[in-house]
């Protein structure tokens, strides 16, 4: 019993600093079995005790990764078990040894032995004071209904997204041509940049749209290369992405009707859990570009070479130019700010933040250099700087660094922009920052708007006239077994097909975390 009543404590601790979330009746019906069993029906008999306590252990076990906020046990089973996505055994060992809390350990081990020394001298004190321990932790949990913060039902806002489909206009054959190239960045979020202490407001002021309340809505990579790929038409649950679309869903399909010869290239060579196939077959993208021959900038958690930005840029620009083509468009993926990525020449860095913020600023150089080589081509050219994701950086009480089962604000609103490269396009230009929640349907309609309204000419519309017309839409972030929406004044959300839950106020996103309107005003001077 000192293990079952110090389990119950470490349960209530574990409620009580917002680490669980207490089933008061599962709790109480296990301790009802473990009672019986203990009391009576006790055995002399070591292998049935023995079999006993494991079978009341893993159901203890069981019940506590319930409560928790981690990810259904069969999710982490199969991950691990895949050689498809399974990480190198260096990051797994340093992502367990980070993710351990030696005072938690500590405070574990002391609250163990208190049990252990009040059980031996007064054991139904011990039980009463352990219950009402218990009572007390689920009582005090938060009680808040979704129907207090005048939540949206995700059912409604599935029902107004599925009639959101974009049309992609012929472009005028007297308007001059542009490319459109989508650079779609794994791991950058605004909490990250603040997180790691980078300053790239000076790189988005060169921009002529920033967002800076942008959903992307997902916290894994191939789903978020679907929202990307099928943006044209609304957001839909997560699994459906893998499923057909309607024939106006796909951006490359839709841009090819246009003319556009379409190309797609990755920093990484796109066989982690077969990205590259699932992009082609469920995105309609191209096959990619070979890396072969391109130089090794870093290797990835799984220890796969990485290659640079520039780089790759560089070989899908000449191939670009070599094609004659009027009008182009790329799929660029680039994980090269994925937490676990390290230097080709050694090993992963022990100041993560450190070694992230370096990353970001060569990125950013890199693709700085990749703008003016466009430029000085004398082109046309609408870039899309869109994050797949942040990289969690920091972690909370619901979810460890370096995690992202649970898309939660800091992860998913990222620094999404759009910059014009041309001579055509005007010369005074400052950022429109668009503070409206948007997510990547916002992309697509303003590639739709340069085609059906020219923006390389003096009569173009006003940025600020186009800023004001982009479509917002409401926030709701989902991957496979969760899901987080924007309710009223907060946040719900839900995990392991669970019900919709208020999201407590520290799993959000601060308004100091994201810039404002006049920071990048004050950069582009």
């Amino acid at each position: 019993m000192t293990f079952w009543y110090w389990y119950v404590l470490a349960a209530a601790a574990l409620s009580f600093s917002g680490y669980i979330t207490l089933n008061i009746l599962l709790a109480l019906l296990l301790a009802a079995l473990v009672h019986v069993q203990f009391h009576f029906l006790a055995s002399k008999k070591r292998v049935l005790t023995g079999l006993k306590a494991a079978v009341t252990a893993a159901a203890a076990l069981a019940l506590l990764w319930r409560e928790s906020f981690l990810p259904p046990a069969s999710t982490l089973v199969s991950f691990l078990a895949n050689p498809a996505t399974r990480p190198s055994t260096e990051y797994i060992v340093q992502f367990i040894r980070q993710s351990i809390n030696f005072q938690m350990l500590a405070a574990a081990i002391v609250l163990f032995a208190a049990v252990y020394l009040v059980y031996r001298k007064k054991p139904f004190q011990l039980a009463l004071s352990v219950y009402f321990i218990l009572g007390l932790a689920w009582i005090m949990q938060p009680k808040q209904s979704i129907a207090d913060l005048g939540a949206a039902t995700p059912e409604a806002f599935y029902k107004k997204e599925s009639s959101r489909v974009l049309e992609f206009p012929q472009p005028s054959n007297n308007a001059p041509p542009f490319d459109v190239i989508i650079l779609h960045i794994c791991s950058l979020s605004w909490m990250d940049i603040k997180d790691s202490g980078s300053d790239i407001i000076p790189f988005f002021s060169k921009f002529d749209y920033v967002f800076t309340n942008f959903n992307s809505a997902t916290g894994y990579s191939k789903i978020a290369a679907m929202h990307v790929l099928r943006s044209p038409c609304g957001q839909v649950p997560a699994p459906q992405f893998f499923t057909g679309a309607g024939a106006g869903c796909y951006l490359m399909d839709d841009l090819r009707k246009d003319g556009y010869k379409t190309y797609t290239i990755f920093s990484h060579d796109g066989k982690y859990d077969d990205f590259i196939g699932e992009v082609q077959k469920y995105g309609h993208a191209d096959a990619p570009l070979g890396i072969a021959g391109l130089p090794v900038k870093y290797h990835m958690f799984d220890g796969t070479a990485l290659y640079a930005d520039n780089a790759a840029l560089d070989k899908f620009w000449k191939a670009r130019q070599a094609s004659g083509a009027p009008r182009a468009a790329l799929y660029y993926n680039t994980v090269n700010l994925h937490i676990g990525t390290h230097k080709a020449n050694g090993s992963r860095g022990r100041d993560e933040a450190a070694d992230y913020k370096e990353r970001l600023a060569e990125m950013t150089k890199e693709m700085e250099e990749f703008f003016s080589e466009v430029e000085s081509s004398g082109r046309n050219a609408v870039v899309i700087f869109v994050p797949e994701h942040g990289a969690a950086l920091t972690g909370t009480k619901m979810q460890a660094k370096d995690v992202r089962e649970i898309p939660l604000p800091p992860i998913v609103v990222v620094p999404a922009a759009v910059r014009l490269i041309g001579k055509g396009f005007y010369a005074d230009r400052k950022p429109q920052v668009i503070t409206k929640p948007a997510s990547l349907q916002a992309l697509a309609w303003l590639i739709a708007e340069f085609l059906k309204n020219d923006p390389y000419t003096k009569e173009a519309r006003k940025p600020e006239t186009v800023a004001s017309e982009i479509p917002a839409t409401d926030f709701l972030a989902e991957n496979y077994n969760s899901a987080v929406m924007k309710a009223g004044f907060g946040y719900i959300y839900k995990i392991k097909g669970g019900n919709w839950t208020p999201l407590p106020a520290y799993a959000g996103i601060f308004p100091d975390t994201i810039p404002s309107p006049e920071d990048f005003a004050r950069a582009a001077r």
